[in-house]
């Protein structure tokens, strides 16, 4: 999970798809609208294959020995009283990032009722070659759109902050990496910094490229969590820890 593309990748892919979609609907504009949909559609399936193949365990003699262990942690979550105020955040974000993603459904037929055509006369009077006219028209298009939806989500990102954390029921340390609930491993990488609340009971690793994902590792034993990601050469991120 932590190996999700930064925001900066995220606008490569998108400028560089932006671009391609562009050029296959210029030559085929009458099926703009189903072109737009394959892609969409397209873009949802490869993040969901690409989430669940990050999530593959690796096997038994990759993995090694457990180094610490803690099947307790939801337990230990429970007692978190500020717990429930960062969960109903969460939830509150995650919704209103769903709604924006099909945002994308109202805002391409209004910019094609009302900004499409003249826009088109615009760039007809200013270049005469048809091809190019209609690459352009797609092209704005979808810079517009992509530009409304990523300062949208920017702006919404910002007002209720961090909102994708993670935070297993159970989990194990070992050498390369842990393995959340018996299903999801987060490899030990460079990428990786923690912080940690002796209060709270908690470890949470962060990634230093994606800073929208944390996941919060709840454990009495703090030090010794603290010490052995330490012994990993996982360090402390630039926060002050808590104590």
């Amino acid at each position: 999970m932590m190996s999700q593309p930064s925001q900066k990748t995220s606008l490569l892919i998108g400028q560089i798809s932006i671009l391609i979609i562009s050029l296959v609907t210029a030559f085929m504009p009458q099926y703009s609208m189903y072109i737009f949909l394959g892609y969409f559609i397209i873009i949802m399936i490869v993040m969901f294959r690409s989430s669940r193949k990050m999530s593959k365990i690796p096997p038994k003699n990759e993995l090694g020995a457990p180094l610490f262990k803690e099947n307790g942690a939801i337990k230990i979550a429970m007692n978190d009283e500020l717990l429930t105020q960062e969960l109903k955040k969460q939830a509150m974000g995650s919704m209103s990032l769903l709604m924006l993603t099909f945002m994308v459904f109202i805002l391409f037929p209004l910019y094609r009722q009302y900004a499409f055509i003249p826009i088109h006369d615009a760039l007809s009077s200013a270049i005469g070659n048809t091809i190019v006219v209609n690459f352009l028209d797609y092209y704005i298009m979808y810079q517009v759109i992509f530009g409304i939806l990523t300062l949208s989500r920017f702006l919404m990102q910002n007002k209720l902050g961090q909102m994708n954390l993670m935070i297993p029921q159970k989990f194990h340390l070992y050498r390369i990496g842990i393995v959340a609930n018996d299903r999801m491993f987060i490899p030990l990488t460079s990428d990786l910094c923690f912080v940690f609340d002796r209060k709270r009971h908690f470890v949470e690793l962060h990634s230093i490229k994606n800073k929208g994902f944390r996941i919060r590792l709840y454990t009495d034993a703090i030090s010794e969590l603290v010490e052995k990601l330490k012994s990993l050469k996982v360090s402390q991120c630039v926060e002050e820890a808590k104590i």
